[in-house]
C-alpha cells in the first residue's frame, strides 16, 4: 500500500490529528514554549472537531425527525375523547397539510390520468383528496385511541428518499410493522409520499380504486372528482 493510498484509507479524525501535531512541531521546533503552545492549541481545536462531528452524529435523521413529529401528533388528535368529529377532520387535515407531499400521493395515485388532467382539475383533486382523508380518519378517533408508536427507524435510501419502518401495536396487543416513505428536497425540508402497512400501500391502493372508477367512467376526470365530492360529504356526517 502507498503511502497515499493509507492516508485515504485512514478516519478523517485520525489524518487531522496528524496534521495538527506535525504543523504543531515544524513550525515551532525552534521554540519549545511556542511548541507546547501551539500542541494545546491543536489539542483543542482537535476537541472542537470531535465535539462538532459527535453532535452531528446525534443529530437525528430528517426523514425520522418528520415521522416522530407526524405520528406524535397524530397520536394527540386520537387519544383526545373529548373532541367532536368536525373537530378530529380539522386537527387531521391541518396534519395531512404539514406531514404529507399530497400532490405527490395524488400523482402516484392517478397515474397517467393525473397527466392528462387540467391544473385546475389537479387543484380540485387535491382539495378533495385532502378532506377525503382526513373524513375516513377521523371516523377511526374512538377506534384507534389505544394505538402505540415504536422507535421509527431507517430501513432504505434511495436518492431523495427514505423508508422509515415504525412498529405500531394496538389495543388488543397486535405489532403490525408501518413504512413510511419520506422525499426530502434541497432545502431539508421532507414530506410522507407514501404510507404502507404490510402489503398495503396506500398510493397503489387509492390507485387501483380511482383506476377502476376512470376506466368504467370513459377516463372522466370530472365524474372522478364529482363522485369524490359526494363520497366526502357523505363521511362529513
Amino acid at each position: 500500500m502507498t503511502c497515499r493510498t493509507a492516508a485515504r484509507s485512514r478516519p478523517k479524525t485520525a489524518v487531522m490529528t496528524q496534521v495538527l501535531t506535525i504543523h504543531a512541531f515544524v513550525s515551532t521546533r525552534r521554540d519549545p514554549r511556542r511548541r507546547r503552545a501551539a500542541i494545546a492549541m491543536a489539542g483543542a481545536a482537535l476537541a472542537i472537531l470531535l465535539a462538532w462531528t459527535h453532535a452531528r452524529a446525534d443529530e437525528p435523521e430528517p426523514a425520522v425527525k418528520l415521522v416522530s413529529a407526524a405520528l406524535a401528533d397524530t397520536g394527540k388528535v386520537f387519544a383526545d375523547p373529548t373532541q367532536t368529529r368536525a373537530e378530529a377532520t380539522a386537527r387531521l387535515r391541518e396534519l395531512i397539510d404539514h406531514y404529507v407531499d399530497l400532490p405527490r400521493v395524488g400523482q402516484d395515485s392517478l397515474g397517467a390520468h393525473w397527466r392528462r388532467a387540467t391544473p385546475e382539475q389537479q387543484a380540485a383533486f387535491v382539495a378533495l383528496f385532502e378532506r377525503f382523508l382526513a373524513n375516513g380518519y377521523s371516523g377511526s378517533v374512538a377506534k384507534l385511541g389505544g394505538l402505540r408508536f415504536g422507535t421509527p427507524t431507517v430501513t432504505e435510501r434511495a436518492g431523495r428518499a427514505t423508508g422509515v419502518k415504525v412498529e405500531v401495536t394496538t389495543s388488543d396487543g397486535g405489532v403490525y410493522p408501518v413504512l413510511f416513505a419520506v422525499a426530502c428536497g434541497d432545502d431539508g425540508s421532507c414530506r410522507v409520499s407514501d404510507v404502507v402497512a404490510g402489503p398495503i400501500s396506500m398510493s397503489r391502493l387509492l390507485g387501483d380504486d380511482f383506476g377502476a372508477f376512470l376506466r368504467a367512467n370513459d377516463g372522466r376526470f370530472d365524474a372522478l372528482l364529482a363522485a369524490l365530492d359526494k363520497r366526502v360529504a357523505a363521511t362529513a356526517r
